[in-house]
């Protein structure tokens, strides 16, 4: 467990919050919070952005979920028994990836990818395909 914790943070660091952040402003992607019984819509921090990340990996350890699609996140999570494994954060305008192993990611990609279709998770296989023409 702690091993997935200290991955969870060296992902979150390398994100590009500044980036995330801008694309929030650009297109009005707005929070809504409760402040005084009044429903306040502010653009959210960096900071709220980072915890927001980090639940969804808690969830996703917590359901031992290797896919997840929340807001405006999506979260391929290809973990083997015991290893972290390979790990892609998508925030729908950017694209952020870690690689435990690399030279096993394209065999990984071809399995998931087999997996997706076979459950007629065609939104999934779309971008496993987009993923492995990139390789």
């Amino acid at each position: 467990m702690e091993v997935f914790g200290k991955t969870i943070g060296r992902i979150i660091n390398t994100i590009q919050w500044k980036k995330i952040k801008g694309y929030h402003k650009k297109l009005n992607i707005l929070w809504e919070f409760t402040y005084d019984k009044e429903i306040i819509q502010r653009i959210p921090s960096i900071s709220e952005l980072k915890d927001e990340l980090r639940s969804i990996f808690k969830h996703m350890i917590d359901e031992n979920l290797n896919y997840i699609s929340y807001g405006n996140w999506i979260i391929f999570w290809d973990k083997e028994t015991g290893e972290v494994g390979d790990i892609r954060v998508i925030f729908r305008l950017a694209d952020f990836q870690f690689e435990e192993n690399p030279s096993n990611n394209k065999e990984t990609l071809e399995k998931a990818l087999k997996e997706a279709i076979e459950n007629e998770d065609y939104e999934y296989a779309a971008v496993i395909r987009d993923t492995l023409q990139k390789k």
